[in-house]
């Protein structure tokens, strides 16, 4: 358990601890004692930093396990904490979907096509992600694996015709 404090500003300290035990510092003992103190709330309602959050507790599956963060937070944690989106936060590809993230957040977060794959990603499951031809190339599209997805999947995905498909990927 890290032992750190983190500075308040005089506002933070009000909005964190309340009117009446306002303290200047955070620890992760007063984020633990204290449901609403989630990552969500501290960044965004009392504008404490990611970086300073991490200062506090560095490790992610400690944020995780004791339910102050969630995979919403995953693309504001990633960098900084080195988390992995699928293993640290246990998501699937149905989680994934369901985030509606852009292809560059996916990139961004580490996010591979390799990786959608081994959660059971299908050609014919791409669509439910609403990414462009070059969003998905971003994330590691191919050539060879487009070559072996059907014609009228392919062209569903991506509403162009194939031949252009496979011109677009390396």
């Amino acid at each position: 358990m890290s032992r750190m404090k983190i500075p308040l500003t005089a506002g933070q300290a009000v909005f964190i601890h309340g009117w009446t035990r306002a303290r200047k510092h955070l620890t992760w003992g007063d984020v633990l004692t204290n449901e609403r103190l989630t990552f969500r709330y501290l960044v965004e309602t009392c504008n404490v930093s990611e970086q300073n959050l991490h200062t506090m507790q560095p490790d992610v599956t400690a944020w995780i396990k004791a339910k102050r963060a969630a995979l919403e937070d995953a693309p504001k944690m990633v960098g900084i904490w080195d988390a992995n989106v699928i293993k640290d936060f246990q998501c699937d590809l149905a989680d994934l979907i369901r985030m509606e993230w852009p292809a560059i957040t996916m990139h961004r977060m580490g996010i591979t096509m390799k990786d959608l794959v081994e959660l059971g990603m299908t050609p014919e499951t791409m669509a439910l992600f609403g990414f462009t031809l070059s969003g998905w190339a971003q994330i590691g599209l191919s050539r060879a694996y487009a070559e072996n997805i059907p014609m009228h999947t392919l062209y569903r995905v991506f509403r162009i015709p194939r031949a252009d498909v496979l011109a677009s990927l390396k």
